[in-house]
Parts: C-alpha cells; structure tokens; sequence
C-alpha cells in the first residue's frame, strides 16, 4: 500500500499514520488499480473519533454553531465536542483525504465553494459525503502526521489549515502557517 501523506519535505519527513492505515483499509480496501472497494467493505466502515487538543491544549467545543477551541478542564471537559472521520475515495489516496465532522459524523466541516475559504458546519453526514459520486472537495482536508502532531489542509483552498486562535474562545479557522494549525489527536 502506498504511503499516505505525512506532509511537506521530503521522504525523510514521512511517518505512517496506521490509524488512517486502518481506516483507508476498512472503507476502501487493499488499494489496487485494478478494483474499488466492495459495498460489504463500505456498508460495514464506521467513522473514526478523535479527540483534539491544539499545541497549546486548547480543545474544540461547540458553540453558536460554531467549534470553538478553549482551555477544556474539570466541568468544562462534558463540553469538549470530538471530531469524525471518514476518508475521501475521491481524491489522491497518498495525501490523506478526509471528510472532517462533529456529532458522530452527522454534521460535515466545509470551506465553502467562493473565492474565499469560509469554514462552517453543514447538516449532512460524513457517510453520505463518502458515497457521492462527486469529489466533494469542499468537505475535504489532507491530514499530514509529522509522528505526533497532525494538520488538515483544505483541499478547496492549498496552503490553508484547519487553526485555532492563540486567545482561547475563538472559533476554529483556516489559516496559513504560521498560524497554530497542529494538532494532537486521540482516538475515541
């Protein structure tokens, strides 16, 4: 199986995520040029959760309709919102395509299709993104994995990330680097 991307450099700088080894294989089967994967494989994946924390701990909540990313400890903990993951057969395999959301999978993350990024939640499900015949681009974001931290690019709009605010509170944007647009991800 071709690497996934573990992001920019070269391959001195490549780690192999297998959290998304495993979630590649389980919607999409062995990658293989020759067949996609069956319907048994895809009726049976589920999405992946993760909590996230940024590099300064700040973890995403929801507020307003918005993820918010804020110092989450003691009571404010019940309030941390966790992210879903299911990959993108559409797009380049090898640069880790995902559709990112909230609510188990229910509510998809999109930048928007203008000339300008504008990141929101939408009502529609990770699930129902992955069956689409079209690539779906603007709920897409290429996760790299530098070996502890990990950064969603918008598909929609290179060179911008998936960022929280160094003031705690603010909702989650994309951003350029550099902007705090690592992250740490434990799986659910």
């Amino acid at each position: 199986m071709a690497e996934l991307s573990t992001g920019p450099g070269d391959a001195a700088e490549s780690v192999i995520d297998p959290d998304m080894v495993a979630l590649f294989k389980e919607f999409l089967g062995e990658e293989t040029l020759s067949e996609g994967p069956s319907l048994e494989t895809q009726s049976l994946a589920k999405p992946y959760h993760y909590v996230v924390r940024d590099t300064q701990q700040k973890g995403l909540y929801l507020h307003n309709g918005q993820l918010v990313a804020t110092s989450l400890q003691g009571a404010n903990a019940a309030q941390e919102e966790p992210i879903s993951v299911v990959p993108n057969r559409h797009l380049e395999r090898w640069r880790c395509p995902l559709f990112v959301g909230i609510r188990g999978g229910s509510q998809a993350l999109s930048c928007g299709t203008g000339p300008e990024p504008q990141l929101k939640l939408e009502e529609v499900g990770l699930l129902e993104l992955f069956s689409r015949e079209d690539k779906a681009t603007p709920y897409t974001f290429y996760k790299t994995f530098s070996g502890s931290t990990h950064t969603f690019e918008a598909a929609a709009f290179p060179g911008r990330f998936l960022s929280t605010a160094p003031e705690p509170g603010e909702a989650l944007r994309l951003a350029a680097p550099p902007a705090i647009t690592n992250f740490y991800l434990r799986r659910k």
